[in-house]
């Protein structure tokens, strides 16, 4: 272990050198305003600590407010890019959302700026950098940013009278919009429930990844503020009143329970100043109680499973999650920095245990997370895609790989490796964008989690001590003490059952429907009235003067420059070396780009699959476990990547297998040589492990297309005018997706077939004709950089290549459904400037936020309910998509209505000039020094120059209302001529089925529905999926009885006589009657007469069809899909639908 200790102490070393040049924090060449000194007072706030935060070298200090204990830590640096934030602790009660709803409903108007929507109109209007606010299980936080410092004070004051005196308490209406409300546009109409909360909820909990971390909670914490949904229940959110929304901001929105930090170069007394005088001093210090959560332990791991909706057609087989969850109490911050690591000791690649879970087929993947935004921090392992039989099975080996864990130790080198990989992480922690903003939140949740902010100052100082103790089993005590002897663990199963979304719609249709009925004519015209009522509150315009009050920059001030990096190239060999110099220390950034266009159309999907198995095999040096150690150890974020080169039109475009990897100089030998060994020595040749990545990124994609098919839509939107967008969709997309499917099946069959064409790929990529290589980092490195480099190329062959035709791949249509698990749906429009029949122009990015405030936001947000929407004039095209939308038709109905809209726009160039600052500011907000490097490099490669982003800025800020009017010709082109899409639930779609060309499905139908037919005891799983040994409890239940000699005959085939009894006895079961009939059945007397009044019963209530000749075919078998679509068909008749 020594050599552990060793390495880490010198990278720490390395690392703070790192740090003391971190250029996007301390780049300014700007002297700092004099810090005060420990116990001087500045307008009410004492001084209790000053210190550093290393990490970003920064220095901190922290206030206390002397009238009520309010906290306020300053962080300063160099960073222009300023932050304020002010957090709450706000602990979830319940289900009902309250602190979510509370937070949308601040953020909505104040006393001081009587708005509907202030928070949306200081996002589009004024020179800001990032505007936003967030729930979490313990804390609402909400951050704001500028690049102006006078921008960012008025920013910080309209925050704190929003959240000290939101305008909730005055106007109801805001309650209504967030929270939820009965809406009925006139007494004929049928009842529904709308809100902007309450949809948002739908759609965050329409995954099953979500679902299962709720259910954990409920199970690990059971009865306790840990355990709810904090961002609330849809069924809860409806129980929510008003009064408690004001209750709950009475009890917790006061300055004794706040946080609030300032982040940047920044006069700091200005702001101390501004709280105190506006907002602090009419308060006194109050008492607010947060009980600290104690556990008690657990006799043993307590065992739960849920069901979770998913539509009718679902392959539910092997599509659940089992989670074997540990609660972590009394964790210090050095030992949550210490599991941070071991989680990714566990968590990596390499680890034994994920070697096990694919040898023992226990799953598609396994997955170890470690949520800290908790007051007890819950470290998971997870199981995806897989059955929940295998829950035994999965905590086993879970117990023995931690048992030999703490007998035998980690490996060193697995140790070295992720200690090393976490520490260079930190040396690029100033490229990260908004740093101010996530610095800050997270220090909001560690203070309501952990009762102190101290994390990140503590940070260096805690690796250091890691360090020195991790050669005495440092880890391997960890995992003793906060897994192995934790006495509060729980093994949580989230079951998908097909159907379930169908009957929960079905119920709350019913439940509306019922709540109708049941109403006077009195209470029915009420709800008419009140819907009316809001709808006209809803569309009143707000008063311009407020908004001119929270501006504090002009158009005037906004300054035309453009960051210019020093690019230059170099040929070596035939080699393309392109350089841009950055203002960094040791850390820099290397991408290869391998010229793929030899690669045949037909193979296209063998090469995606070729990116995804590189650096995940084993090599002719390593063993894949080796490799994994190595990347971890000297390379940051390695990853190969299937991609396209294109010039700044979007027309021309060169595919390409793209290398990218960051790291610290000082190691760049190595990355060359792990890079090199991956790209020219992988071993195709072991079809075990082949599979079992081919699973996990079935898994992993399954999961992006169910949980943001927001992506998936815009390439296939893109896909339909571009051939660059048709060939990365038809190569990544669903159709690769698909291709997976199908090959896992296949490589079972024929191993070498799928080896040998992956040996081929390899042939035609690894060559360096057309290569291009690019490189970010100081002078010094780039000298290495060019010199280094050939160790990697030299092993290269240079060939020559025979260009591929792929204008002919599939396209998809032009108005497409697509089918994803949830209930909730995503709508998108997109054109491309060609078929609007114009070219992109600065000018329509100002424009695009006039829509989104004025016409957009309004109507689909807070009219229909959807969380939230795009409003995208990109230099491709133009975009419009909606978020977690209860709606289709109402949303595309919207987008009709908007040439009309601009055209008629009621706007002045005053009011203009409010848009124009916050679009110049969302394309002038700096990025990293390395990351801006990357972006020059990028825009070399497509000959993007300095003048066209001078270009684009003068055409912002020369934008006027008549070119506003003037987009509504274009717009209705983007009607005409637009690819419309919708992505969400299987039965939307179908109510909507007109407004497609085609719908296609992921993970639905043709994969659900078996042509074989089924056994008894396959019958019984599958009506009865989730529960424990669904056979057995048929037997106890007297669903299936034994003959005679005690057989239950579960594996016969199963009949359709015997299937119309056991859904008669189940419905009996379930309390339903089905009513009594006397169909006439053609071959009613074929079947068995222990048969014939349930076939009667269910014909008669026409469940079950006959065929052409009026036959019920007793003897006939059924399959799966045959039972999945009549319980479907039952559900419906039953809830009357």
């Amino acid at each position: 272990m020594k050599k552990v200790v060793s390495y880490m102490m010198t990278f720490v070393l390395i690392l703070s050198l790192c740090l003391n040049a971190a250029p996007s924090v301390n780049a300014a060449q700007t002297e700092l305003k004099a810090l005060p000194e420990a116990g001087q007072v500045v307008s009410g706030f004492k001084v209790m600590e000053i210190g550093n935060m290393d990490i970003i070298d920064s220095k901190t200090v922290l206030f206390e407010h002397e009238k009520t204990g309010a906290k306020f830590i300053f962080i300063q640096n160099k960073d222009t890019n300023r932050t304020f934030d002010i957090s709450f602790k706000t602990p979830a009660f319940n289900d009902t959302g309250v602190n979510h709803i509370l937070e949308h409903i601040t953020v909505s108007g104040s006393q001081k700026y009587p708005m509907k929507n202030v928070l949306f109109t200081i996002l589009n209007q004024t020179y800001s950098t990032f505007i936003n606010a967030f729930t979490a299980q313990n804390f609402t936080t909400y951050p704001v940013s500028s690049l102006s410092e006078d921008q960012l004070l008025k920013l910080a004051e309209v925050y704190l009278d929003c959240v000290y005196h939101p305008s909730v308490y005055n106007d109801k209406n805001i309650f209504k919009r967030e929270a939820w409300r009965y809406e009925m546009t006139d007494s004929k109409a049928d009842l529904n429930i709308s809100g902007t909360v309450y949809n948002e909820m739908k759609g965050a909990l329409g995954n099953i990844t979500t679902a299962a971390a709720y259910n954990d909670l409920k199970t690990l914490f059971p009865n306790s503020t840990q355990s709810t949904i904090s961002g609330g229940d849809p069924e809860k959110v409806k129980d929510l009143k008003y009064e408690d929304v004001i209750k709950t901001h009475q009890t917790y929105y006061h300055p004794s329970n706040s946080l609030m930090v300032l982040y940047g170069n920044v006069d700091y007394e200005k702001f101390l100043k501004m709280i105190d005088t506006d907002y602090l001093s009419k308060y006194e210090k109050k008492d607010i109680k947060i009980e600290k959560l104690k556990l008690e332990p657990f006799k043993k791991t307590v065992e739960k499973t849920y069901k979770y909706p998913v539509a009718a057609g679902t392959n539910t087989k092997n599509a659940s999650q089992i989670d074997y969850c540990f609660a972590l109490e009394s964790i210090s911050n050095e030992e949550l920095l210490g599991v941070a690591i071991l989680n990714e000791l566990i968590g990596s690649n390499t680890s034994a245990l994920k070697q096990e879970f694919r040898d023992k087929k226990l799953g598609g993947d396994i997955a170890v997370t470690f949520n800290t935004g908790l007051s007890i921090p819950v470290l998971t392992f997870s199981a995806q895609n897989t059955d929940e039989s295998k829950k035994a099975d999965f905590k086993a080996l879970v117990d023995k790989y931690l048992s030999n864990v703490v007998k035998s130790g980690f490996k060193t080198d697995d140790v070295d490796s992720v200690i090393a990989g976490e520490l260079r992480g930190l040396s690029s922690i100033t490229e990260t964008p908004n740093l101010g903003v996530n610095l800050s939140t997270q220090m909001g949740s560690f203070w309501a989690n952990l009762g102190s902010p101290d994390f990140y100052n503590d940070m260096l100082k805690n690796i250091k001590s890691m360090a020195a103790k991790s050669g005495k089993k440092y880890f391997e005590g960890l995992t003793e003490r906060f897994l192995i002897n934790n006495k509060n663990t729980a093994l949580v199963t989230t079951v998908p059952e097909a159907g379930l979304a169908e009957k929960q719609a079905a119920e709350q249709k019913k439940y509306l429907s019922d709540l109708k009925a049941s109403m006077s004519q009195q209470q029915i015209d009420a709800i008419v009235k009140e819907t009316k009522t809001y709808n006209e509150w809803n569309s009143r315009e707000d008063n311009k003067d407020v908004v001119k009050s929270i501006q504090a920059v002009k158009i005037s001030d906004l300054p035309e420059e453009v960051k210019n990096y020093n690019v230059k190239e170099v040929k070596s060999d035939g080699v393309r070396l392109i350089s841009a110099e950055a203002n960094v220390g040791e850390i820099e950034s290397t991408r290869l780009y391998l010229d793929t266009s030899a690669v045949p159309a037909d193979k296209l999907h063998y090469l995606k699959l070729y990116t995804d198995l590189l650096g995940n095999l084993d090599t002719k040096s390593h063993t894949k476990d080796e490799l994994g150690n190595l990347k971890t150890r000297y390379i940051s974020g390695v990853a190969f990547n299937l991609s396209a080169l294109t010039d700044k039109n979007y027309k021309n475009y060169s595919p390409v297998l793209s290398a990218s990897w960051t790291g610290i100089m000082g190691d760049y030998d190595k990355q060359i040589e792990v890079v090199k060994d991956i790209l020219l020595n992988t071993q195709f040749n072991k079809n075990t492990d082949i599979l079992n990545i081919i699973k996990s990124r079935i898994s992993e994609l399954k999961m992006q297309f169910t949980n943001s098919p927001i992506s998936i839509q815009a390439m296939r939107s893109r896909s339909y005018f571009s051939e660059v967008y048709n060939y990365l969709n038809y190569s990544t997309g669903l159709d690769y997706y698909n291709f997976l499917t199908e090959l896992e099946k296949e490589i079972s069959n024929n191993p070498q077939g799928v080896l040998k064409e992956l040996n081929n790929i390899k042939t035609l990529v690894t060559n360096k004709k057309n290569l291009i290589i690019t490189f970010a980092g100081n002078k010094k490195s780039i000298s290495r950089f060019e010199s280094t480099i050939k160790n990697l190329t030299d092993g290269m062959s240079s060939k020559d290549i025979v260009k591929q035709d792929y204008s002919k791949l599939p396209k998809p249509v032009k108005r497409e459904g697509i089918s994803v698990d949830g209930t909730i749906q995503y709508n998108m429009l997109y054109s491309t400037y060609e078929k609007m029949g114009t070219v992109f122009s600065g000018k329509y990015i100002p424009i695009g936020s006039v829509i989104n405030e004025n016409y957009i936001t309004p109507k689909i947000r807070f009219g229909y309910g959807a969380y939230d929407n795009i409003v995208n004039f990109g230099e491709e095209g133009f975009m419009l998509a909606s978020f977690r939308d209860p709606n289709v038709k109402e949303t595309f109905e919207v987008y009709n209505g908007l040439p009309e809209f601009v055209k008629n726009v009621d706007l002045t160039q005053e009011q203009l000039d409010s848009y124009i600052l916050k679009s110049f500011s969302d394309y002038t907000v700096s990025a990293g020094e390395l990351s801006g490097a990357g972006t020059a490099l990028s825009y070399y490669l497509m000959d993007f120059k300095s003048e066209d982003i001078l270009k684009i800025l003068k055409e912002i800020k020369s934008v006027t209302v008549q070119d506003v009017k003037d987009t509504a010709s274009m717009l209705e082109n983007m009607l005409k001529n637009g690819a419309y899409s919708t992505a969400g639930s299987k039965e939307k779609l179908t109510e909507n089925k007109e407004l497609y060309d085609g719908i296609v499905s992921v993970g639905q139908e043709e994969d659900s529905k078996s042509d074989s037919s089924i056994t008894r005891g396959e019958f019984f799983k599958l009506v009865l999926a989730g529960a424990p040994e669904p056979l057995e409890i048929a037997k106890q239940q007297g669903l299936i009885t034994a003959d005679k000699k005690g057989n239950y005959h579960e594996n016969r085939k199963l009949t359709r006589e015997e299937l119309a009894v056991f859904v008669y006895k189940i419905a009996t079961l379930s309390g339903v009657q089905l009513p009594t009939a006397n169909p006439e059945i053609a071959d009613i007397n074929s079947s068995a007469t222990w048969s014939r009044n349930a076939i009667k019963a269910l014909v008669g209530f026409d469940v079950i069809k006959l065929d052409d000749k009026g036959n019920f075919n007793p003897k006939g078998e059924v399959t799966d899909a045959y039972v999945t679509d009549l319980f479907n068909n039952l559900n419906q008749k039953l809830s009357g639908k």
